[in-house]
């Protein structure tokens, strides 16, 4: 961590500057990336939950806090069109196992016990599933945002691509898991163009 502050004094002025615009638009993307994937969820769970409450549930997967968890929440509202509002709204009367009369006995009873605990180990499952993509889709997006810092500090003379990575990861401060896969995927992209091809002896 030292050695990467170090690094950082010793950028010159104008391609700080850039940086700082390109993490800014890379955290502007990744809501929307956050807020597309979010909406995905809202399609899956459309006819068991309100689309503000399958939203929190994306937040809460994919622990986010704070700002972040707010704009993309923002944003996941903001994408939703009217009519899917009002297809929304339609179908609040319709969700759920609700109790109802058939319920009314011991075995009913059990019944509605088995039929809730599938239905949530089904959308526990969901979420996963969504979770997964939503990682890879990530990831990917990430691996565009460092590409572009690696393309910007080539013009240092200690920017190779490693530090570069290292350093957008650490800026962008990712968990340490979604860090290492944009690393390690990153670097591989890069290896394909950078290793050299020596000749034979």
């Amino acid at each position: 961590m030292a050695t990467v502050s170090l690094f950082t004094q010793r950028l010159p002025a104008d391609l700080a500057r850039k940086l700082e615009r390109a993490e800014a638009l890379a955290r502007e993307a990744l809501i929307d990336v956050h807020a597309n994937l979010a909406l995905d969820l809202v399609g899956v769970l459309a006819p068991r939950m309100a689309f503000d409450d399958a939203i929190e549930r994306y937040i809460e997967s994919m622990d986010l806090q704070g700002d972040e968890a707010e704009g993309v929440g923002t944003r996941a509202v903001a994408l939703l069109s009217e009519r899917e509002v009002a297809d929304d709204l339609q179908r609040e009367g319709h969700r759920g196992w609700g109790w109802n009369w058939r319920y009314a006995t011991p075995m009913g009873a059990m019944r509605y016990i088995q039929r809730q605990k599938q239905r949530s180990d089904e959308e526990q499952l969901w979420l996963e599933l969504a979770a997964a993509r939503a990682e890879e889709a990530l990831v990917n997006a990430h691996m565009e945002f460092a590409t572009q810092y690696i393309n910007l500090m080539e013009q240092h003379e200690y920017a190779d691509p490693s530090r570069a990575v290292q350093h957008y990861v650490e800026t962008l401060e990712l968990p340490e898991l979604r860090a290492r896969m944009v690393y390690q995927r990153t670097m591989a992209r890069c290896a394909a163009t950078m290793l050299p091809r020596l000749p034979e002896d």
